[in-house]
């Protein structure tokens, strides 16, 4: 029986980025990406691996699920035609990644990133299919409920007005749908408020802040927040426990051929097994021959989901 699990892993992620029509970044190209790819670093067996795994995590941070969603308005976009065909995509679960920004497809995910996303929940969709135009409309997605904030421009180097850390975005979910990020409400009487600017020289130097809303209820993070590394901190969290949970897999297999032979009937047989992500990306063992699922669960482990 042949294992190599981390070789299934690189193989699925590759086939995942394929088939959302993104470029795959080679090892190398995410080793020029980060500091850490130091000689110490790079004797780690899992390393590029782990660097292939947080690269498609954070894109998938940034995609927005394809499902029927329960749509929600706010005055701000009241008699907006321009939101019509967005809104109808939405709810009846067709793809409107066509409409995200172009840098989604980037392989250097931490240099064009989306803070925005990242730290707020917010979403940004183009009105123009494949990111173009300079209007977009801003969301904000819960369960299966999607809430349309606003029209913004996007906003560019030198320009006059801000988009990314416009903190009206938070005012319009907190005045409109206060049951929706009340589960983010850090303090209800705060004395400090920051502008968008404050906002926006806090995330090029790498720090997540609080919002303020004008009735003093402060906000944490919504999206989960960024890395030093301008990585989602739910992918780089996701990446350790997927890595984790491959290399316990592959070293339960592997210590446990008979065992697996034995509940296949295949004592007298080589048996294939691979390693196989589900639609939520978790791991699972697949035997090929028998098509079966294996259910492992090594003692004292807890349940891989």
């Amino acid at each position: 029986m042949e294992v190599d699990f981390f070789k299934d892993l690189e193989l699925e992620i590759k086939e995942k980025l394929s088939e959302f029509g993104y470029p795959i970044p080679s090892f190398v190209e995410l080793r020029k990406q980060y500091f850490s790819a130091t000689e110490a670093h790079l004797c780690h067996r899992h390393y590029d691996i782990k660097n292939l795994v947080l690269h498609f995590l954070t894109v998938t941070e940034r995609r927005i699920p394809i499902k029927k969603w329960n749509i929600h308005i706010s005055p701000q976009l009241k008699n907006r035609t321009e939101i019509v065909n967005i809104e109808s995509m939405l709810s009846k679960g067709e793809d409107v990644n066509p409409f995200l920004s172009k840098q989604v497809k980037g392989k250097h995910q931490n240099k064009k990133t989306d803070l925005l996303r990242f730290e707020w929940g917010i979403y940004h969709v183009h009105l123009e299919e494949g990111g173009k135009g300079d209007e977009m409309l801003f969301v904000y997605f819960d369960g299966n409920e999607a809430y349309l904030l606003d029209i913004l421009l996007h906003e560019k180097d030198g320009a006059e007005h801000i988009t990314w850390t416009n903190t009206d975005l938070i005012q319009i979910l907190h005045d409109n749908w206060p049951h929706v990020i009340e589960g983010h409400i850090y303090g209800t009487d705060s004395k400090e408020t920051l502008t968008p600017e404050q906002h926006r020289n806090a995330r090029k130097n790498g720090c997540v802040t609080f919002v303020t809303v004008k009735d003093a209820t402060e906000y944490m993070p919504m999206g989960g927040g960024f890395t030093s590394s301008k990585h989602p901190a739910m992918a780089v969290i996701g990446a350790d426990r997927l890595v984790d949970k491959v290399n316990v897999l592959e070293q339960w297999t592997i210590n446990n051929e008979q065992q697996i032979k034995s509940a296949l009937k295949l004592n007298d047989n080589n048996i294939e097994v691979r390693l196989v992500l589900d639609s939520n990306y978790n791991p699972y063992v697949y035997e090929v021959t028998q098509k079966a699922v294996l259910n492992l669960l090594p003692p004292n482990q807890e349940p891989i989901n």
